[in-house]
């Protein structure tokens, strides 16, 4: 659907009592646009709610809407203008107004009532602006607040996250953080009301790396760009380790690069490095393979791991480099990258990742450090493209509406490229603040705002 088919309009909250409440005035030019008449009935539709309603016209700005505030508290909506995007289906008579775009995260409330919503708190304004300057209006709630006709939520008015009752979104962008929530009954439970209201729903749950893996190794042209990868078990270990010289183990369902261990085999010794906060910067040796089993199995407790092949990581100023591209849906549902950067490891640490000190850089900074300058961007090039590649993989074999992940990819010292990982719900610090509003942000509101009429106008068919 193209973004060019939505009408920008704004509604104005009325107080006026002349009138009945269910009418709602349009200037005559907007009201001719639609073909419509005064005195004509249609359906308003905006969220999962619709309305019978009369039009009529008053001397107004060709793009407003006059509506009684007894009405928009009936979706409800709060009483202020806001700017909308519409559509008018002639021939079922049905007036479409959204996006109602919603964030579904954990909130924690402060004793001053202020929530907070942890690392994407200040991704949460940056979409709030976004919907509000294109059109929109954006929430957002605690999946225990769902409910089957109106729910509690937040949205940003006045330099503040204001609670208010709000009527059920279009679609739904899931940003919950707990792997432990999303994969409980209760979430299936409120996934099931989600899809009971036919609201399209996004990113509606973690991969986990294994999972990954098992959907790429199906393409038999993306084998020569991944590490071998295997579930850790004690007894495939050695000959994994005897094979590779040097491994990480990580978990299953890790993230921000917590719990990852380095584990290399020299001079006969087992040498173990990892990110584990109880263990961290201290590299432990093992003579026996037995004995770093016996230990490794202490930590590994009920947690699930995957053994994936060492690479060794071209380097920068000495510290290993990676480079992760993100990846969104637009509103043609078809793949794009929205951002490139590298990342450089901190200078203690053999993982990447900015939530452990490391640092983010344009891509074209190191590579051009590393090649010559055609070099270099054949290399940008070509991770895009395969970015691309592996964002189709997963979209289409994965259950529910995949529109954005984040490839980690990296260049060995012979300039040979490999895929390090997927991620289904990348973080938002991973991208250079250059502008107020990021192109991976406005990718998510383009890509939610043709997500939310599709299935507003499905819902009405």
């Amino acid at each position: 659907m193209s973004s060019t088919s939505y009408l920008p309009i704004t509604i104005i909250p009325t107080k006026t009592f002349h009138d009945p409440y269910n009418t709602i005035f349009f200037s005559s030019s907007l009201l001719n646009f639609w073909g419509m008449k005064p005195g004509q009935e249609v359906t308003l539709c905006i969220g999962t709610k619709a309305r019978l309603v009369t039009v009529d016209t008053k001397a107004l700005e060709k793009e407003q809407i006059l509506i009684n505030e007894q009405l928009l508290l009936e979706f409800p909506l709060p009483l202020k203008r806001l700017s909308f995007l519409s559509q008018f289906d002639k021939k079922q008579q049905r007036l479409f107004i959204g996006p109602i775009f919603a964030l579904v995260t954990e909130i924690h409330e402060s004793e001053e009532n202020e929530p907070s919503f942890r690392s994407i708190h200040s991704f949460a304004e940056e979409l709030h602006y976004t919907v509000e300057t294109a059109g929109g209006l954006f929430y957002i709630f605690h999946i225990k607040d769902f409910s089957l006709d109106e729910m509690n939520g937040y949205f940003y008015d006045k330099d503040h996250w204001k609670k208010s009752k709000f009527v059920l979104p279009n679609v739904i962008y899931n940003r919950i953080h707990s792997r432990k929530l999303e994969s409980s009954s209760f979430f299936k439970s409120k996934m099931e009301e989600i899809n009971l209201k036919q609201i399209a729903i996004f990113n509606e749950r973690f991969l986990s790396k294994w999972e990954v893996h098992n959907l790429l190794i199906q393409e038999t042209h993306l084998h020569p760009f991944l590490p071998e990868t295997a579930l850790y078990e004690s007894h495939t270990f050695p000959a994994f380790l005897e094979k590779h010289k040097t491994l990480f183990i990580k978990p299953l369902n890790g993230s921000q690069g917590r719990n990852i261990f380095k584990v290399s085999l020299e001079d006969h010794h087992i040498l173990v490095n990892t990110t584990s906060i109880r263990e961290h910067e201290q590299i432990k040796s093992f003579q026996h393979i037995e004995e770093f089993i016996n230990w490794f199995q202490k930590r590994q407790k009920q947690t699930p791991f995957i053994m994936q092949q060492g690479i060794p990581l071209a380097m920068y100023v000495n510290r290993p480099l990676d480079f992760r591209i993100l990846c969104h849906k637009d509103h043609s549902d078809s793949w794009r990258v929205t951002s490139i950067v590298a990342r450089v490891s901190a200078k203690t640490e053999f993982v990447s990742n900015l939530a452990r000190g490391g640092e983010m850089m344009k891509a074209a900074k190191p590579l051009t450090h590393l090649f010559d300058h055609q070099t270099a961007r054949s290399h940008i090039s070509f991770m895009k493209e395969l970015s691309i590649e592996v964002c189709k993989i997963i979209s289409q074999s994965s259950q529910g509406i995949v529109g954005e992940l984040g490839i980690d990819i990296g260049i060995d010292s012979n300039g040979r490229i490999w895929i390090i990982e997927v991620n289904s719900k990348p973080s938002k610090n991973m991208e250079e603040q250059q502008t107020k509003i990021r192109p991976s942000t406005k990718a998510i509101y383009e890509y939610g705002t043709a997500l939310a009429f599709q299935h507003l106008k499905r819902k009405n068919e």
